[in-house]
């Protein structure tokens, strides 16, 4: 009997699978619609639909599955609408408000903004309490804690029904004595309660990064939990007995459900970060080596780029404002995906999102009771859309009442043809992703034309020429399984591990026998995981990375080493690389400047699945494309309505061509190719889309001041 691996990733419209047959290599996708009230019911709809396209029962199937790996939005839409569990917070006396201040209140980005209100704490004022203890900056106990003080503490918890408990102290990262005490007792005397300790998730300098992180970590647990408990029953019940099952992690990497039910903090952006791993992997098997890669679904778009085949990973982030210091896949995130509202606002301006009809009741056309415009009545209206076709047929789409909703909400306001506003709502969603491109390249000192764009997402591929368009990119990759490229992102990633330690030191001062013991022992740990899930010695991937800055900054600059110029004592290439690094990101270097050192970094890496794209048969020279049918479409270059070719993608084969203005429609996505672009399918069943006509319109407007 045949073996299969199965990715997951639950989105907030869709719930997407990839399956790939072990001994065939055949590989088989699904989407169907995300069950928010209970995630792991959309899960096992996709199973059954798997299994069916197998011909086989979903127990058969189960029992023949030997990895299962998960991409989960749990923690996520527990943070986003304020429903983790009661969590309470044990810190130093004195310091019990650090997660209402928080780092001055405003976030960076909201510095200028006197109308800004930071959001609720994950954890009430009530219900954070300061222990009297105290360690020093250098890890000396000044005062120890008191199981009296903490009993009372864990009293009052009970009282209020708290169900998570985070200890964080100050210092603790130098010492962690105190806050391993704690959590003993509180073991003891509360053993029902989930606990956090800060050391054991995010082992750093700066209270504030240390609380927040823990909070969170210890609100999203319980939950966490909870959904991983009731989604192995129901594997189990169905026959998953003999494989394994793996967890997406924000990293890019993934682990073990038991990792993860300690560090649940990891797996905020569990499903979204799968997304620029399998982005990178389709980049490489096209011959590019770095891509900025988007992705757009029913309820979000996600952009990040990969540079020299690796994922760009940054240290901190921000889930519905609140702080998280965990290594995780840089992502930029906005509110625009299918099923984004159209809706105008006060000064009569046409906008579109970031609120979302999700899945349900979903945009107006899918006939769930939604009435408000969506990004996808508009596609449907533009004729991007067949409405006996979307999820290849597995759901029909409402042309009228998409129709009616633009009509009532865009366009008679608006004083606009319906034609009108279904592109301006198109024309607007374009937009908005394309500045959310410049956000995570020009803002960083990036050039979006250096880099071809790879498309993932259900919605992606329609936005996806005037998206590149609107940022003078030429080179566009749509994967087939584009539409599925966060559950290819789940077999495609690595098994992985993180660590981070502060270790603050004049550079100068710092001695690397200690460097080097800090990173032995973490090293251990990291191959230990590895060794437990299956990863030999020989197989396992060793990065090492050390946060620097200059003395005087506030902030440090995360640098890869070389684990040899540690192991070897060679400072000054370490602090070549610091200012090379510091260059490219602030465009100077200050040589010669005093550096200190605050953080040592090591990612322990390891395959667990041989992922490859896969290959296509190619074309005969006498072989010519099949027409599907003909259907009017909104040209979006020519900005007309016109008669345009659609083709079947799903049986394409390599070397297929096709020219602009046309339709290619596969079974969970569909491919718009205007006038002026151009686009073949390669071997491994990439389309490749080039722009024919582009002028670098955007940059010429965007420059035109200086180059006068």
């Amino acid at each position: 009997m045949d073996k299969f691996t199965i990715g997951i990733d639950v989105g907030g419209t869709f719930t997407d699978l990839l399956l790939i047959n072990m001994n065939t290599k055949e590989q088989i996708i699904d989407k169907t619609s995300s069950t928010p009230e209970d995630p792991s019911i959309g899960v096992t709809n996709g199973l059954n639909n798997l299994a069916n396209k197998l011909g086989m029962t979903i127990q058969e199937l189960l029992e023949n599955t030997t990895l299962i790996v998960h991409g989960t939005t749990v923690t996520t839409n527990a943070v986003l609408t304020s429903t983790g569990a009661k969590t309470g917070l044990l810190t130093t006396k004195g310091f019990r408000d650090v997660l209402q201040m928080r780092r001055g209140v405003r976030s960076r980005q909201h510095l200028y903004n006197n109308k800004y209100n930071a959001p609720a704490p994950l954890v009430t004022r009530d219900l954070v309490v300061g222990i009297d203890e105290r360690t020093d900056a250098d890890g000396k106990i000044v005062k120890e804690i008191d199981e009296k003080e903490i009993r009372e503490a864990l009293d009052w918890f009970k009282e209020e029904g708290v169900e998570s408990i985070a200890i964080c102290y100050m210092h603790s990262y130098a010492n962690p004595e105190n806050e391993i005490k704690t959590k003993q007792i509180v073991e003891k005397y509360m053993p029902e309660a989930y606990v956090t300790v800060s050391t054991d998730v995010s082992s750093i300098i700066r209270l504030y990064n240390r609380v927040s992180t823990s909070a969170m970590n210890a609100y999203v647990g319980p939950i966490l939990k909870a959904y991983m408990d009731k989604l192995m029953s129901k594997l189990e019940a169905k026959g998953f007995t003999n494989g394994e099952l793996l967890i997406m992690q924000s990293n890019g990497g993934v682990t073990n459900p038991v990792t993860v039910s300690k560090l649940p903090a990891t797996t905020v952006l569990s499903g979204p970060a799968a997304g620029p791993v399998s982005g990178s992997a389709f980049a490489q098997a096209s011959g590019f080596n770095k891509a900025i890669v988007i992705d757009m679904g029913g309820t979000s778009f996600e952009a990040s780029i990969i540079e020299n085949g690796e994922v760009n990973i940054r240290r901190e982030g921000e889930i519905n404002r609140n702080l998280i210091s965990l290594p995780m896949v840089s992502i930029h995130t906005i509110g625009s995906g299918g099923g984004s509202i159209a809706w105008i606002d006060s000064g009569g301006l046409l906008q579109v999102g970031p609120q979302s009809a999700g899945a349900s009741p979903g945009p107006a056309c899918y006939g769930r009771g939604g009435e408000l415009p969506t990004c996808s009545d508009a596609n449907l209206l533009l004729g991007y859309l067949n409405p006996d076709f979307f999820l290849g047929g597995g759901m029909s789409l409402d042309k009228e009442l998409a129709n009616e909703a633009i009509q009532k909400n865009i366009a008679e306001p608006l004083h606009m043809s319906i034609e009108e506003a279904a592109f301006g709502i198109y024309q607007i969603s374009n937009l908005n992703m394309a500045n959310g491109v410049k956000e995570i390249t020009i803002q960083n000192g990036q050039d979006p034309r250096n880099f071809p764009l790879v498309v993932a997402g259900g919605a992606g591929p329609i936005h996806a020429a005037m998206i590149a368009r609107e940022l003078d990119i030429t080179e566009i990759i749509i994967p087939t399984f584009s539409s599925v490229l966060c559950a290819v992102g789940m077999l495609a990633s690595q098994l992985r591990h993180d660590f981070v330690k502060s270790f603050h030191r004049r550079w100068e001062h710092a001695n690397f026998a200690d460097i080097i013991s800090i990173l032995a022992e973490d090293k251990q740990e990291g191959k230990k995981a590895l060794l437990s899930e299956g990863v030999s010695e020989d197989k396992q991937i060793i990065k090492v990375g050390l946060d620097l800055r200059y003395v005087g900054q506030h902030y440090e600059v995360a640098i890869e080493v070389d684990e040899e110029m540690i192991l070897n004592n060679h400072k000054e290439w370490v602090e070549n690389e610091f200012h090379k690094e510091h260059e490219k990101l602030y465009g100077f270097h200050l040589k010669g400047h005093d550096i200190e050192m605050i953080n040592i970094r090591l990612s322990c890496r390891g395959d667990f699945v041989e992922f490859s794209p896969r290959t296509i048969e190619n074309m005969s020279s006498d072989e010519k494309l099949a027409v599907k049918h003909y259907r009017k479409m909104f040209d979006p270059v020519q900005k007309s309505m016109t008669e345009v070719p659609v083709y079947d993608g799903d049986y394409m084969k390599a070397g297929a061509e096709i020219t602009g203005p046309a339709i290619v429609e596969l079974t969970t996505t569909t491919i718009i190719v205007p006038s002026e672009f151009e686009m073949n399918l390669d071997e491994n069943g990439n389309f490749i889309m080039k722009d024919t006509g582009s002028q670098m319109k955007g940059y010429n407007l965007l420059f035109a001041s200086s180059n006068n």
